[in-house]
Formats: structure tokens, C-alpha cells, sequence
């Protein structure tokens, strides 16, 4: 493709993705598909100029005070693309040609808006984050005196991480596996069994993959499995499982011994999960529908929660859902997350611990769902742990010492999640029925 072509397919695929529902991902392929004649060099630069443009969107629309697409990305192509494809101005209005495939000329007014967009940074600290401005003060309570820091670092791209299967293997001989296979590998600076490879690298290709040595998995992930903190011959649910990532992750923990049951409301999610079981050598795992889950009221030793969420935490991998988050779609969630919480509530065991996760960095995903939890069911209270000794450090300590933690690309080197651990007391204040007794003993 032309240089000009291939500005013009940008902006026309940043406009559908902002007026579309599907992942940013989903709608590159699909485009490639459509059109055979793109080679693969020129599908990767579309991508990586996509999610570079839905990363800073919020920036490059306030400088330029309009949300123009093309304009959009001629400021993209001048400013915050790949060094290797930076252009200037006049050579960037140059492309804007009018000839076949290429984005008309820009009119005068158009230039001079470009122009002052280069000349000064965006007005506001919303367009500094690219963020929108409803968000702030939800993230600021989410993140303290870290949102700013890390909302800049939702703005680069993510890194590949990948967790060791201890069912095969162990992290130094994952390490040599992969590069032996011309893989540039490093152990993850906080979290076990977590190792972190260069990018580009197109790990599901490798030998460790296929035979079920590692698993692609941030290592926030992992380390929301490890605080799950599963153990041999336990009763662990997970309830809202998904594609099953951190299921495996905890049957890795149980030694493959034991019960664990995924559960998911749609059950299409949870597809790909007996493949991946199968490939990571794990056996223990049940699928179970509503109706399965019955047996299971009140008898569950963990209880993994990976709620359903605005997906902030994620941001640098699918930050198209940033620019289709509204107020009313968060609200709805956060009564879904406290609905889900309660649900889940009924399987945990006496002294049995409900885990709540989130991808999110939003407070009112996190520490206020967990608030309004507590308020309602007095069977339950944070799982804390007072401190060993002065000279304990990493993350697992920081969660026990407050039954929480918010994990992100700058205090942990990880994605944006949240993670709560819950005990079930024995018997629930002043006598009253814990929900799963009340469940069995309804009135």
C-alpha cells in the first residue's frame, strides 16, 4: 500500500472502531480479510497505528479541539507513531493528495487546526491522560496520588507476559525453553512463576506453548490466582471463569488435586477451556451450569469472583473500550459486580475465603463494591493478616495487610486489576444466618 493509502484506511478504521461495539483487534483482521491485496507489513502498521491512536485519542482530540478522524491521525502521524514512521507536517499534508485511495486535500481552515495542534499541549489534565473528564475524580480515588503516572503509562504498549505452568516445569527450565527458541526472556519483577518476553514475539507458535509448559497470561493475572491462595485437594470455584485463564492458573497451584468448578452466565465463554486444560496436563476441571452449582451452596473452600467490568485495567491492550465507557454503562456494572458478589457469596464455606477481582482501577469498581458487600452481609469480613516481621515486602504481604490491593503498570509492572479476599467468619454477628445459610434455611 501507498503511504497515503494507508493513512486514509487509518482513519476510516479509527472512525468505525469508535462507532462500533466490536474489539479494535476483531475489526483490523476483519478489514485484512476483506482486502487480500494488503501484505503483512502493511496489516501491522495499521494495527500498531490504530492502538497507538486509540491510546492517545483523548490527547490528540483535545489539542486539536475536534474529533475529526483524519485530522486525528495526521496529528498521530506527526506526533506519538513509531519513530520508524514519523513525518512532518508539510510532508504529512503532502499525502493528503485527492489521488486514488489517498484522503482529499485539506482545506486552509483544516492546516491551521493541525498546525496549532503541534504548537501546544492539550488544555486540560483530561486531555493530558487522555481520559475522559467524568472519570477523573473516580480514578483519583481509585489510584490516589499514582493516577496520573499511571494513566501515562496506560498510553504505551502493553508487554507480553507469560506464566509457567508448574504442572511441567519450572520457571528456569520455561526460561531455557523459550530461548532456545530465539525467545528474549526476564523473570517478572514481582510476581513468581511470571516471566516477561520481548516483544515482537509470537509465542503461541513455540514448542513451550504447544506443549503446555507456559501459558500467555498478564502477571497481574497470575498474581490474583496466587492471593486466591488454592490448595491441594480443596473445593475451588471460580465463578465467573471466562476463557479459564486463572482457573488454570489455580489448578497449577492445587497440584492438579482436588475439585474445581468453572462457572459462567454464558456459557460460550468457557469454550475454549477443556482444549487449554487438556494442553496444560490439568484434569481437575468441572463445568457446571446454575443448575450444577446447587450441591455446591455453602461448601466451597475459595470462591473466585473475576467480575464483569469497565475493563480500565486494561487499557493499554483494548484501549478502544476507554472512548465507549459512559456513565450509565459503569453504574450498571457496579449493581451487576455487587449482584454477582452476593451470588457468589452463597458457596463459600465457613472460614472460606471469596475472592473479588476486577480489571479495573475505577473506586467504585473496587474498595466501594467491596464496602457496600461488607455492609450487607455480616457473615463476611476482609481476610487480613498482621504483619510477620519489618522486613516483608511484595504484593502478597501489601494485600494481607488490608485484605486488598490495586495492582497497575506502575506500582506492580502488571495490568490494572483489583483484587479482595473475603473470609467467611464461622458463625455469622449476633446470630444471624450467613447467606448460604439462609440459602438452604429460607424462611
Amino acid at each position: 500500500m501507498r503511504p497515503a493509502a494507508r493513512l486514509q484506511t487509518l482513519s476510516e478504521l479509527l472512525a468505525e472502531t469508535l462507532s462500533s461495539r466490536q474489539a479494535a483487534d476483531f475489526i483490523v483482521k476483519q478489514w485484512g480479510r476483506q482486502n487480500r491485496f494488503a501484505g503483512s507489513k502493511d496489516r501491522r502498521f495499521l494495527s500498531d497505528g490504530l492502538f497507538t491512536i486509540l491510546r492517545h485519542y483523548g490527547n490528540l482530540r483535545d489539542r486539536l479541539g475536534a474529533d475529526d478522524p483524519l485530522l486525528i491521525t495526521l496529528l498521530a502521524y506527526i506526533d506519538v507513531v513509531d519513530e520508524a514512521v514519523k513525518i512532518t507536517l508539510d510532508e504529512a499534508l503532502a499525502l493528503a493528495d485527492g489521488q486514488a485511495h489517498a484522503p482529499s486535500p485539506l482545506s486552509p481552515e483544516q492546516i491551521d487546526c493541525l498546525r496549532q495542534a503541534l504548537e501546544k499541549p492539550a488544555n486540560s489534565r483530561a486531555g493530558q491522560l487522555s481520559v475522559a473528564d467524568w472519570l477523573l475524580a473516580d480514578l483519583d480515588a481509585g489510584l490516589g496520588p499514582q493516577a496520573d503516572a499511571v494513566m501515562q503509562a496506560m498510553r504505551q504498549r502493553a508487554p507480553l507476559d507469560v506464566r509457567v505452568n508448574t504442572l511441567k516445569g519450572d520457571a528456569a527450565q520455561a526460561s531455557v525453553a523459550l530461548q532456545n527458541e530465539g525467545f528474549s526472556v526476564q523473570p517478572h519483577g514481582f510476581v513468581s512463576n511470571a516471566l516477561r518476553l520481548a516483544l515482537p514475539a509470537n509465542v503461541t507458535a513455540s514448542q513451550a506453548f504447544e506443549g503446555g509448559l507456559i501459558e500467555v497470561q498478564d502477571a497481574g493475572a497470575q498474581a490474583v490466582a496466587q492471593f486466591a491462595a488454592p490448595q491441594p485437594f480443596q473445593t475451588v470455584l471460580d465463578y465467573c471463569a471466562g476463557a479459564g485463564g486463572k482457573s488454570l492458573a489455580m489448578a497449577a497451584l492445587m497440584n492438579n488435586r482436588g475439585r474445581l468448578i468453572v462457572h459462567d452466565s454464558d456459557t460460550r465463554r468457557m469454550r475454549p477451556i477443556i482444549d487449554r486444560a487438556a494442553r496444560a496436563g490439568v484434569s481437575i476441571i468441572e463445568t457446571a451450569d446454575a443448575h450444577g452449582l446447587k450441591p455446591l451452596v455453602g461448601g466451597c473452600d475459595v470462591v473466585m469472583a473475576d467480575v464483569p467490568c469497565s475493563g480500565s485495567g486494561r487499557w493499554r491492550r483494548s484501549p478502544e473500550t476507554k472512548w465507549r465507557l459512559s456513565q450509565e454503562s459503569l453504574l450498571a456494572l457496579n449493581n451487576v459486580q455487587l449482584n454477582i458478589m452476593k451470588k457468589a457469596a452463597d458457596y463459600v464455606a465457613p472460614n472460606g475465603r471469596l475472592v473479588y477481582v476486577t480489571c479495573s482501577v475505577f473506586a467504585s469498581e473496587n474498595e466501594r463494591i467491596i464496602k457496600r458487600f461488607l455492609a450487607s452481609q455480616p457473615a463476611f469480613e476482609l481476610d487480613v493478616e498482621p504483619p510477620q516481621d519489618t522486613s516483608s515486602h511484595g504484593l502478597a504481604a501489601a494485600l494481607k495487610a488490608v485484605g486488598f490491593i490495586q495492582l497497575n503498570p506502575v506500582s506492580s509492572d502488571t495490568d490494572g486489576l483489583f483484587c479482595a479476599v473475603l473470609r467467611r467468619r464461622e458463625k455469622a454477628p449476633n446470630g444471624a444466618l450467613n447467606s448460604a445459610q439462609a440459602a438452604t434455611n429460607p424462611a
